[in-house]
């Protein structure tokens, strides 16, 4: 019965001169059982023969059979399932016992260790059961290859030299096992040692320049030995090859490792500045006693005749239009705007001392009913009973000093007043004590005066002028009289909100750009915070797509470098059985574990890293918490941050590790087996 049949095989390599045949439409058929030598000098093609019929090299022409049936047509390759090999020089698993060696074919199949026990101990290696390979004798070596080939009862097993690299007592020793192996088993072995193939082969072929010169037994019938096979792989080994990975690459794996901890840590980070640094700072941001204050101004557009530009006027908008414009804001006071006769920025003097020119914002309550004394860090609070008391920022106390604290602060506002065809020069002076020191969202802020603005509108009632009729009347009116484009009204009105929550609802009515013009300082601070915020996250996430794109491919050189490396270990692991996807995930899953475990290391310290950033950030911004990562819940969703993470850390491991493998292409198994 035929087990194995080559027909018209060549295998050409291409040289200046045209092609080399190595081997030359060859034609031979192999029994069942019975020990078959190939012979021939050094560079005769006998080698070639072997590796093409056993698979590892890829023929040229001619077809190889087995039982029948084309072997290149095959789910299965004939090596690792049905077929075995002995190598010349062993092949065997470095670093793991004789027994580990032994079993891998079985356990690649998904089954126990008793049968190579039994197959060890009838070698005689009985006592080298849990012995290291690398410490055997070349005869011991080249037994445990026999063992290991015999395990899965493989129907043919091709030995490439198997003497090659013995002594002459551990050659009888090997070819007496591989003649009583031939007994049930076909056994196709290459040699150059003359008196073994004589003294034990059954058949002998001989080959010179790649062609069959003589054949001892040649088979001329046609009849195919037919056997079912199913060929079940399992994986589990797998894990113990990616230990021994992570444990040969312990240098390089803990840089890549080193490396994700750094990568996966800036990715936490600066998500969190992304969640966080806004709602933070508009948390902040209430620490200021501008934050309620406003405003308002109508715009019109006025055409100039014979030009294409247009002019933009502002004048004070009436009640109703205020009001009109401010629809869903509940709590607030619209006022009049005196900053023409009490500047927003004036010369001060205390204690006869002239100082430059300071920031002097009204306050509706200066007492911070509403805002809350937690602000207060120096001092009393004013009792806002009159128009003598202020309060100033730790920005007014840093710049001018603490002693200014508890004395009075003395303005004087001089204005040229034009009433019909007459002027008047009015001076608006005030004796300020500065009885509090207020801690505020220290972000862009300048030094500034706190006033009452409704103790201001006293005593702006308490300041007279005569009307165009000579009739006495008081600043204040003289204001609220005034009409909508005069300077004295200011062009505006002043909004004080009472309720923090009506500040977004401000916010929103400034961002729709109508025809009222409304001006915030808090609105000012929070859109520069976020042009800021915006292009510190672009450089953050610059730097981590860097990062991690630089992670990528560390990983994927260090997963190629690895596979490049072991390359020998793999085709070995390939020819007793292995699928390719399986040796590959091994090289996949130990990216994927540093990836993951990287991932995991940064999760564990974001705590501590993000305490520490928030630390740095608030030096810069004055905001503690500008880095908030979303542990618990993100868009309501329990948990997605870590998902996320892991998810991602998954997916950039395979891809990194994968792709790489995938773009190389593949050797011949024949050159990767071949002594490094």
């Amino acid at each position: 019965m035929i087990l194995l049949y080559a027909k018209n095989i060549c295998k050409r390599y291409p040289t200046s001169g045209g092609y080399f045949y190595a081997l030359n439409k060859c034609t031979l058929a192999f029994p069942d059982k019975g020990l078959v030598a190939i012979k021939g000098k050094s560079g005769s093609g006998k080698s070639t023969l072997l590796n093409l019929l056993c698979g590892i090299e890829k023929k040229d022409e001619g077809r190889i059979l087995f039982r029948g049936e084309d072997v290149s047509k095959r789910k299965h390759p004939l090596l690792g399932n049905e077929a075995s090999m002995v190598f010349q020089h062993y092949n065997l698993i470095e670093g793991e016992s004789v027994l580990y060696n032994v079993s891998l074919p079985l356990l690649m199949r998904g089954k126990g260790k008793k049968k190579a026990r039994d197959l060890v101990k009838h070698f005689g290696l009985g006592k080298l059961l849990n012995h290291d390979v690398r410490f055997l004798s070349g005869g011991e070596k080249q037994r445990v290859a026999i063992c290991r080939a015999l395990a899965t009862d493989p129907a043919l097993i091709f030995a490439d030299e198997p003497t090659g690299a013995l002594d002459e007592k551990s050659s009888v020793i090997v070819m007496e096992a591989l003649k009583d192996i031939s007994k049930k088993k076909l056994v196709i072995m290459v040699s150059h040692n003359q008196e073994l193939i004589h003294s034990y082969a059954d058949r002998v072929i001989e080959i010179i320049d790649g062609k069959i010169v003589a054949d001892s037994g040649p088979i001329s019938e046609r009849k195919f030995q037919k056997k079912d096979s199913k060929y079940p792989h399992r994986s589990a080994w797998v894990g113990r090859f990616l230990l021994r990975n992570l444990k040969r690459n312990a240098f390089k794996d803990s840089m890549c490792f080193l490396s994700g901890v750094i990568g996966f840590a800036a990715l936490l980070i600066s998500f969190g500045f992304l969640v966080g640094n806004m709602p933070a700072m508009e948390k902040e941001q209430g620490n200021n006693l501008c934050y309620l204050e406003a405003s308002i101004s109508k715009r019109s557009q006025i055409e100039i005749p014979g030009s294409s530009f247009t002019l933009v006027k502002r004048t004070r908008p009436e009640k109703e239009e205020a009001v009109a414009a401010l629809e869903g804001i509940e709590s607030y006071e619209l006022v009049d705007d005196y900053s023409f006769f009490f500047p927003a920025n004036m010369t001060f003097n205390v204690d006869g001392k002239v100082y430059e020119p300071c920031s002097f914002q009204p306050v509706f309550d200066i007492t911070l009913f509403e805002h809350g004394s937690s602000m207060l860090t120096q001092g009393e609070l004013p009792q806002g009973r009159s128009f003598d008391e202020c309060v100033v920022n730790t920005e007014f106390i840093d710049t001018y000093g603490t002693e200014i604290l508890g004395k009075t602060i003395n303005v004087s506002s001089r204005s040229v007043v034009s009433i019909g065809d007459k002027q008047q020069e009015l001076f608006v002076d005030a004796s300020l004590k500065v009885t509090a020191v207020v801690k505020e969202f220290g972000f862009l802020n300048v030094p500034r005066i706190y006033y009452s603005y409704p103790m201001l509108r006293n005593h702006l009632h308490e300041q007279k002028i005569l009307d165009e009729f000579g009739d006495e009347t008081s600043l204040a009116k003289m204001v609220a009289d005034a009409k909508e484009d005069s300077q004295y009204s200011s062009y505006s009105s002043l909004i004080f909100l009472h309720d923090p929550k009506d500040v977004p609802k401000l916010y929103r009515i400034i961002e729709a750009n109508t025809e009222m013009e409304i001006t915030s300082l808090s609105y000012g601070l929070r859109e520069s915070f976020a042009s800021l915020s915006t292009a510190f996250s672009s450089s953050l996430v610059l730097f981590v797509g860097i990062a991690l794109i630089g992670l990528a491919l560390i990983l994927g050189m260090a997963s190629y470098s690895s596979l490049i490396a072991g390359k020998k270990e793999n085709a070995i692991l390939t020819v007793i059985g292995a699928k390719r996807k399986d040796v590959l995930s091994i090289y996949v899953f130990e990216a994927i574990v540093l990836c993951v475990g990287s991932a995991a290391l940064a999760f564990g310290l974001s705590p501590l890293l993000q305490w520490l950033f928030n630390l740095l950030l608030q030096k810069e911004f004055d905001v503690f918490g500008l880095v908030n990562i979303p542990y618990e819940s993100y868009l309501g969703i329990p948990f997605l941050s870590e998902i996320v993470l892991f998810g991602f850390a998954l997916l950039l491991g395979f891809l990194s590790s994968f792709i790489p493998m995938m773009v190389n292409k593949k050797m011949p198994i024949v050159e990767e087996l071949r002594d490094e």
